[in-house]
């Protein structure tokens, strides 16, 4: 698909969108690191004759509820042409601490993200929406350390990976929660005539040939490979719009 000079292409979601973004317009790091980067590199390139506009809008730790909040300013008044959605995760973590069910915590991601999704199609018609599996994966206990990340273990010091933290009763929690997440993320989907990105078999299909920590680095956020996964899914996808 070919963008022009009154596309608008906003990426949404939490902190594998975020990626430790920019606030300022340092144009070197306001898109953050991750996927969106990515992706927005690629249609920059292809499209820099049409000259369309970026714009990221993660934010790390947040849930659908939190993107509802914010999402008057953050996405409708900046009327994109081509809104993207990644959000779930914490939705299950959240769900962990507030100790409700994981039927609950995705019923509340349900919720919200159904709110996000009709209000913006009554603001913004049928602009494109893509939306994004969100994923979870439980890592080897018997190992905290990055040796199976994509870079050296202790090259930046003695750490020990976050889920290193997390207790087993509060993992099977989440695992079980994202499997709903998931499902109501692609029944939403389709739903709102959104174009639906599948990315956990897709991730967890080369994990299998490789460490789920060299994708996955923490169960939660993606590595450089991990990102370049969704990046590709979600270019395939943009492409068959």
């Amino acid at each position: 698909m070919k963008l022009t000079d009154k596309d608008v292409i906003l990426f949404s979601g939490d902190s594998i969108t975020d990626g430790n973004r920019g606030k300022s317009m340092d144009c070197n790091h306001i898109m953050g690191h991750g996927y969106q980067y990515i992706v927005s590199g690629r249609l920059a390139l292809d499209n820099c004759e049409a000259r369309p506009k970026f714009i990221n809008k993660g934010y790390s730790g947040d849930v659908a509820e939190g993107l509802y909040k914010n999402w008057q300013a953050d996405v409708i008044d900046n009327r994109p042409t081509i809104l993207s959605i990644l959000v779930g995760v914490n939705d299950g973590g959240r769900g962990w601490f507030d100790e409700i069910t994981p039927d609950e915590a995705a019923g509340r991601h349900e919720k919200y993200l159904r709110l996000i999704l009709e209000k913006t199609r009554k603001e913004l018609g049928n602009i494109k929406i893509i939306v994004c599996e969100p994923f979870y994966f439980p890592l080897d206990k018997s190992d905290y350390s990055y040796r199976y990340t994509p870079h050296p273990d202790g090259v930046e010091g003695p750490f020990k990976r976050p889920d290193s933290n997390d207790p087993e009763d509060s993992v099977a929690y989440r695992e079980a929660a994202n499997i709903k997440i998931r499902s109501a993320t692609k029944k939403l989907a389709e739903e709102f005539d959104c174009v639906f990105v599948p990315l956990y078999d897709k991730i967890k299909e080369h994990a299998e040939k490789s460490k789920t920590e060299y994708f996955i680095w923490d169960g939660t956020h993606p590595s450089i490979a991990g990102h370049m996964i969704i990046a590709e899914e979600w270019l395939k996808a943009f492409n068959e719009i």
